[in-house]
């Protein structure tokens, strides 16, 4: 009678076991890798040098970076962009409210070729019109936040968000839209690295 006892308990320890790993199955926050699809090699990566640009520079980078190719600076082409690696992620545009997949590096992977210090905090990004906002490295890090070049299958142009946007990943982790919404910034020129 004793074992037959102690054979339901296990039973229900069991079950609740099974319970427990269920729920945290279905809460917890999805694999970044899981998010979008790698659709092209990576090329350059963090510790390789970063080529001069062959064709004209459509970022410059400056601050608190560990590699230069261009006196205080790093200045990329597209083609030496692309070539960190390009990713698609398709997410409900907050701003044109519709499907939309857009095509670009992870920021992470920017962060490591450009050597960011490891004490630097924020990312002052720089529109073509002078607009400013600061974003969290810290975010850029802990979320797979894109660096768009193309949407839908198409280089976004300078009239609407070209040459580059950041994309934050709303359709898989939760943000507060009030806060976040602005550091989706587009028509990208530079970055300060602070």
């Amino acid at each position: 009678m004793f074992t037959s006892h102690l054979s339901k308990i296990t039973v229900k320890l069991l079950g609740v076991v099974l319970a427990v790993f269920t729920i945290a199955a279905c809460t917890s926050t999805p694999k970044p890798d899981a998010i979008y699809q790698r659709v092209s090699d990576v090329k350059l990566k963090a510790g390789d040098s970063i080529p001069a640009p062959k064709d004209s520079a459509v970022l410059s980078v400056t601050g608190r970076i560990g590699t230069k190719n261009s006196g205080d600076s790093i200045q990329m082409d597209m083609a030496t962009i692309e070539s960190v690696g390009l990713v698609d992620y398709k997410v409900n545009d907050p701003f044109e409210k519709r499907p939309t997949v857009f095509r670009g590096v992870l920021m992470s992977d920017l962060l490591d070729l450009w050597k960011v210090d490891k004490d630097a905090t924020t990312l002052e990004m720089i529109a073509l019109n002078d607009y400013k906002v600061d974003v969290p490295i810290s975010d850029l890090r802990q979320y797979p936040v894109f660096f768009a070049v193309q949407q839908d299958g198409k280089y976004m142009p300078v009239s609407t968000r070209g040459p580059a946007m950041l994309v934050y990943p709303y359709d898989n982790f939760t943000f507060d839209r009030k806060k976040y919404d602005d550091f989706w910034i587009w028509q990208i020129k530079s970055i300060n690295v602070k």
